[in-house]
């Protein structure tokens, strides 16, 4: 990802200037169109029990 550097994601976006960043970080951006943070970022990716 360009903004948070994690190399898994489960679906990879682009930013406004085209630059591939990760599935948390698009939604983020896209809601409130700033780059999110790198302290929300997760050391791992959690699976929902459904």
């Amino acid at each position: 990802c360009y903004n948070c550097d994690t190399t898994t994601t489960p679906l990879w976006r682009r930013d406004d200037d085209g630059n591939n960043i990760c599935n948390a970080c698009g939604l983020y951006y896209k809601l409130h169109n700033v780059h999110r943070p790198l302290s929300m970022k997760r050391t791992i990716i959690h699976r929902r029990k459904r």
